[in-house]
């Protein structure tokens, strides 16, 4: 009667349907004539209810639309759940490595190791398979232990000759060290910068000739190979971007741009054009390839929802990295096409500029929402996060000591920690003060923290313990 011909099966419109002979046409007939003698349309008539689970006729192997996981990056211990949509209900459903077939749309999974999930849906007419892999990191500690030099010191006010300059919200804003020549330097909201004099405590102005800085100060970066060459970015009053050539004696306005927390600059080219500046509190990034004199947007094809754009990294002059925060879709981004395009490289927000130790190019990075530090060892394709880090406050400074201890601020105090953030201790007395941030001085064996002001309507001048300092010992 009615006959099959699997041979010449085609697809009309994504799904396999048969070719009729001229046998298997007059069969139908026959049949039609049968089930009209019944009262019984073929074209009409409802299917059998034995026919299973589900009556829909799938007649192809099983598509699979989508299998994914949620979330793709784990710690130990913790669950991941894997979806899948297959256009087959009937199939059989395996994932390997599981033991047992699944069901339904969804599957929790508690992986140890990073493991790759692979789904095989099948029916009577094939198989098909699609993979996702959950990465998973070590047990992550948060331990933080006293340190047994609480008392070998205490934070004494270094505002010094600061004190008392007239400012605005945001007064003292930054203070920072460059690390070649260990000039400790201090932004102050419409006055500019400040550096400490040697050998005294006392802080005299920079940039007494050139352009006048007058931003709130949020980052300061030297160029490695010209110690008498650094730049400074700041929010609000004034320019974004400024350069100095000369150790801080006169400063260039770098374009027209403003509200910039963070510039990263190409240091593999020589002439130092390539500059990626992270906005204040926007979704937006810039970019310049003359040095700064101009500037354009290079943030348009980052996802919507990653929130704040601020903390760039250049690798080199078409490969950025950003850390983005306070988004929904907050993540470490990376492009290798100057900004054209952007891919996801980590499903956690990132905070701060991060640390690039040299000569090997290992990338640390501080996570948002006291998320821990993460590592890249091959220019931020990959990451891994190394720990859960206590609580940072406000502060979201994270420091190399020239010993290789990392620094943070957390729970009120430093924290060091000599295995790469996986265990922190508590390093000398509590700050007096929640932090926005610190730095440290070799030459003067001293932290430098700072707090700031912002009183709309009235005194916003520089208060007497806006920066603070804490000596250390020759053994800590």
């Amino acid at each position: 009667m009615f006959s099959f011909d699997h041979r010449r099966a085609t697809r009309r419109h994504g799904v396999l349907s048969p070719v009729r002979t001229q046998r298997s046409v007059m069969a139908l007939g026959v049949v039609a004539v049968l089930l009209a003698a019944c009262g019984s349309d073929p074209a009409t008539s409802a299917p059998n209810s034995s026919s299973g689970p589900d009556d829909t006729q799938v007649m192809e192997p099983p598509v699979i639309s989508s299998f994914t996981a949620d979330p793709t990056r784990i710690v130990e211990g913790e669950t991941a759940l894997l979806s899948w949509v297959v256009n087959d209900p009937n199939a059989t459903l395996k994932i390997t490595p599981l033991r047992d077939a699944v069901a339904g749309t969804s599957h929790e999974v508690t992986p140890v190791v990073t493991t790759t999930y692979t789904l095989t849906a099948s029916n009577a007419l094939g198989s098909t398979v699609k993979a996702v892999t959950v990465s998973v990191a070590p047990p992550l500690s948060t331990q933080t232990t006293a340190a047994t030099d609480d008392t070998a010191a205490e934070w004494v006010n270094a505002a010094t000759n600061l004190e008392g300059l007239e400012s605005e919200c945001g007064n003292l804003s930054y203070v920072g060290t460059l690390p070649d020549g260990d000039t400790v330097i201090a932004g102050v909201a419409l006055q500019g910068l400040w550096a400490l004099q040697e050998g005294s405590d006392d802080w005299a102005p920079l940039g007494r000739q050139g352009a006048t800085i007058r931003n709130r100060t949020t980052s300061l970066v030297q160029d490695p190979a010209n110690p008498g060459t650094f730049w400074e970015s700041g929010a609000y009053s004034g320019g974004g971007v400024y350069r100095t050539t000369d150790g801080g004696a006169s400063f260039q306005q770098l374009g027209d741009i403003s509200f910039v927390d963070l510039v990263s600059i190409d240091f593999t080219d020589p002439l130092r054009k390539t500059l990626v500046a992270g906005i204040h509190e926007q979704p937006i990034l810039h970019r310049s390839t003359d040095g700064g004199a101009s500037w354009v947007i290079i943030s348009a094809g980052l996802p919507a929802g990653v929130g704040i754009v601020n903390a760039p990294l250049v690798i080199d002059a078409a490969t950025y990295l950003v850390g983005t925060n306070n988004g929904d879709e907050s993540g470490i981004f990376r492009t290798t096409d100057a900004g054209v395009t952007w891919a996801r490289v980590a499903d956690f927000g990132a905070v701060g500029r991060p640390v690039v130790i040299e000569p090997e190019g290992a990338i640390y990075w501080l996570l948002e929402d006291n998320g821990g530090i993460a590592r890249s060892t091959d220019d931020g394709e990959t990451w891994e996060v190394l720990s859960r880090g206590p609580s940072t406050g406000d502060s979201i400074t994270l420091q190399l000591l020239p010993d290789g201890r990392f620094v943070a601020i957390g729970g009120g105090s430093l924290i060091v920690s000599a295995d790469q953030g996986a265990t922190w201790q508590r390093f000398g007395p509590p700050m007096p003060y929640p932090a926005k941030g610190f730095t440290y001085s070799a030459t003067r064996n001293a932290f430098y923290a700072w707090r700031f002001d912002c009183v709309f309507a009235g005194d916003n001048s520089v208060p007497a313990d806006a920066i603070i300092r804490l000596d250390v010992g020759p053994s800590q």
